[in-house]
């Protein structure tokens, strides 16, 4: 429920969305490059919670920001959209199994702190990532919104 699959269009200040998408996006980068160091170290966290962090959807983990990176960087609306159900999927799969790994094998409550907090992360990338991804679907509608309103008014004015 917490995903936005569609989005509407910022209809103003396009630059507060980008920069919350952007920011949301390099924690991204950060939390997932502190549990994986986690997961390495000791190695044999791999074989306990760090399986179904990583191995469950092969890599997902570690692909999944690299790709939204690549989707801004190329400005493409259909890797933005892959890359929301990559998150989607992680949420629903990798997650709940790596926090029940980590319940069951009494690990430290950091890193069960990491994994929620990378869970509230994707509901924030999904909230922004909409917005950003119906700008890039259709970026002139800030523009024709503004027009019509005007167009609109003008109209409604003339009026008897």
């Amino acid at each position: 429920m917490f995903f936005k699959a569609h989005g509407k269009a910022p209809e103003t200040s396009l630059n507060f969305w980008f920069l919350m998408f952007a920011a949301t996006l390099a924690v991204e980068f950060l939390m997932t490059t502190i549990f994986l160091l986690h997961i390495a170290n000791p190695v044999a966290n791999v074989w306990g919670f760090g399986f179904p962090f990583l191995f469950i959807l092969p890599g997902l983990p570690i692909i999944a920001p690299f790709w939204g990176l690549l989707a801004i960087l190329c400005g493409s609306a259909p890797m933005l959209k892959s890359y929301s159900n990559m998150n989607s999927t992680m949420v629903l799969v990798n997650y709940p199994l790596t926090i029940f790994m980590l319940i069951w094998q009494s690990e430290p409550p950091l890193y069960l702190a990491i994994v929620i907090l990378l869970l509230l992360n994707k509901v924030t990338l999904s909230w922004f990532g909409s917005k950003v991804r119906q700008h890039f679907v259709n970026p002139t509608f800030a523009k024709n919104q503004l027009k019509m309103r005007d167009t609109l008014a003008d109209m409604l004015a003339m009026a008897p």
